[in-house]
This record gives structure tokens, sequence and C-alpha cells, in this order.
């Protein structure tokens, strides 16, 4: 047998053999399409994937290595079909969560009035780019829903507001040619959540046989809007919102440094806040600790309990404990300096009683502590 040619088959090999005597051509392949289980192509466009590069990229790494790549008609045609067998496979996966939750559901007895497992999910929002609190025109974006007690995915809702393809056709006039099209939103990005979480929660009984009782979330409330809006299991049925914790906490420090940076106010109150930003923060969490730790008193009491010492909290900060309970501080503390009547004098007082004011309508949720930290997970 003598060698006659290579042919290149994205990273696969075909040699070519001819027989000296009869002429007979034989092949051998650098991998058996019979027997290999994951395809050299196959695995390379679905690593690509996985790390978040594409044919540009894949084809400059090689090129430094010197070694034949994938074209790119090549690589379109292998991507078309990793992405239906993830498609398919995560769908999969989603349905087994649901199995899951709703067995878990079951176990503990929650059971609507019509029979219905119904749980607790986490949902939060992800978009292509990241805002910076500016611009908020992200092309795609996508609502995550995640089971409580499974951690697991239950849903995904997809929004684009671009088709390449469809963009092309229309910047050279001409008719788009049949094409698989993700364009399916044409609003504002910044609705792309609410509308992800809805559709979530209208499908949850077809896909998984479960209703969505409680939704830990962030701070978003065009999501709950939407929700009471649509009413997804009908008008009688409640949906419980609980806000995330960590937000809650964060966008209470973020606020008070924004004041402490506003010029209008005292600079010896600004500057005082600035450098107890953490403490003023750790007094809202000593509260929550103790009302959720203490023992024989009914959960309204707990939830008025924390209403009352989160609203002092910053009188307490500033230096007037004339409502101080005797577990947040003993009275003494900082007794020469109070600067709770600069702060009031100056307008700065109402500032910050209007952002407590949010941390106290939501004590209930500071009591449940839950967060949405594996929505967060799942986006990065």
């Amino acid at each position: 047998m003598e060698y006659q040619k290579e042919t290149f088959v994205g990273f696969q090999s075909i040699l070519t053999f001819k027989c000296k005597v009869c002429n007979i051509k034989s092949k051998l392949y650098t991998e058996n399409p019979k027997t290999v289980q994951v395809p050299i192509n196959k695995a390379t466009v679905h690593g690509c994937q996985a790390i978040g590069i594409g044919h540009t990229q894949l084809s400059e790494l090689f090129s430094f290595l010197e070694i034949p790549s994938l074209s790119i008609s090549g690589y379109t045609k292998v991507q078309e079909n990793v992405a239906d067998i993830v498609h398919a496979t995560a769908w999969d996966e989603i349905k087994k969560a649901g199995e899951e939750e709703k067995k878990m559901a079951l176990e503990c007895g929650d059971i609507d009035v019509d029979g219905t497992p119904v749980i607790t999910v986490v949902a939060d929002g992800q978009w292509s780019k990241r805002s910076y609190r500016t611009k908020y025109d992200a092309l795609s974006g996508a609502a995550t829903i995640i089971g409580f007690k499974s951690k697991k995915v239950l849903f995904v809702g997809i929004r684009n507001k671009y088709c390449c393809i469809c963009q092309k056709s229309k910047n050279s006039k001409k008719v788009a040619p049949d094409h698989q099209c993700f364009l399916n939103w044409k609003k504002s990005s910044t609705s792309m959540e609410a509308d992800g979480v809805v559709e979530g929660f209208m499908k949850s009984e077809e896909m998984h046989g479960l209703k969505y009782n409680c939704l830990i979330g962030d701070g978003d409330s065009s999501v709950t809007k939407r929700l009471n809006e649509i009413q997804p299991y009908g008008p009688n049925f409640h949906i419980r919102k609980i806000e995330c914790r960590n937000h809650l906490m964060r966008n209470y420090a973020t606020k008070l440094t924004v004041i402490a940076r506003n010029t209008k106010y005292p600079l010896r109150v600004r500057k005082y806040i600035l450098s107890n930003i953490l403490r003023f923060r750790g007094d809202i969490t000593k509260a929550v600790i103790h009302w959720r730790n203490i023992i024989g008193v009914t959960k309204l009491e707990k939830i008025k309990g924390i209403q009352r010492d989160v609203a002092n909290a910053p009188y307490h900060r500033l230096g007037q404990h004339l409502k101080c309970d005797s577990y947040f501080c003993n009275g003494s503390k900082n007794n020469d300096l109070n600067l709770v009547p600069e702060a009031e004098s100056s307008g700065m007082m109402n500032e910050i009683k209007n952002y407590v004011s949010r941390l106290v309508l939501n004590s209930e949720s500071l009591l449940e502590n839950k967060n949405n930290n594996m929505c967060e997970q799942f986006n990065s």
C-alpha cells in the first residue's frame, strides 16, 4: 500500500492508501465514526461554547500551534448539531428537577386545595452585557427559576432583540432566507426579566405539575407587579414574595453612601457615616439575629420587634440611645457624640429614614433570612 493523500475534516484526518499491484484504494480514519462516543469536532465546538469563545478565537489558537482547524461552515454545521443536543439535554434535566421538587412537596404535605403540589422558588434575570446602572440596552436576556429545595433549574426563559440574519437582510433590503430565528422580543431590555419569570409561572403546571406559591428574589418590583396582574394560578391564589437578604442589606449600605457623599449635608456627619458604613449595616443584622433566635415569641411579635429596632438603628449608630433595647446597647456608648440633632436639622435624617423604611417594610423577609445566591451562581 502506498500513501496517496490526507483529507482534513476539521480535526479529523482521512488517510488514503493505494495498492501498487491491484490499485485498490483504502482509507484509514484517525477516529472510527462508528465506535467513537464523542467525535473530536463535536467535542471541540462544545468546548468552545463552554468557555465562551467562537470560531475566530479557535482558528487563532490553532494557527499558532500550526494545526489545521475547522472551517467556518464546518464549525457552524457542528454547532447546530451540538446546540440541539445541549437544548434537549437541558430540558430533560429540567423535567427531572421538577419531578424531584414535586416528590419533596408531596412528602412535606405542601399541596394546594385542588391537590397540586406547591413549592418555593428562586428567580433572577441575567443579560448579555452589564449596565453599570446607566445603560440598560442589552440585546439578549434570560430569566431563571430554580427550586429552593432541590437547588436545580426548573425553567429558563430567553429573550432576544436581535437576529444577525434578519438584520443583514434588512440592511441589504432583501427578503430574509429560511433560518432558525431567535428574535422574540421587541420591548425594553429591562422588562425581559419580568416576562421570563411570568412565563415560567404560567408553564409550571404544564411542565412539572407544580404551583409556585413563594418567590425569593431581589428588589425588582416589576416581577411582583406582573405576577399580580396576570395571576397565573387564578385570583384566589396568593404568591408570596421574599426579598433577598443580601440585596436588601447591600442596597441599604449603597444608599447611605450616596447620602454621605452629598455635600449639602454637614461634613462631620457625612464623614462619620462613611467611616461606619459596615457598622450601620451590622446594626440591622444584630437586630434581625436577636429576634430570629428568640424563643417563645410569635412570628408577628418577631416582625414587630424587628421593625422597631431596625427603625431605631440609625439613631443608635449616630449616638442617640433613647429607644435602644437592652440587648442592642446599654445606652452609654458614644454618649459624648450625638449627631442626630445635626442630621435632623439639615434634613439628612429624613433621607436616612426613607431608606430605613424599605428595611422596615421587608422585616418579614429579613426574618426569613433567604437569598437568591443559587440564581446568582447560575448566572455567573
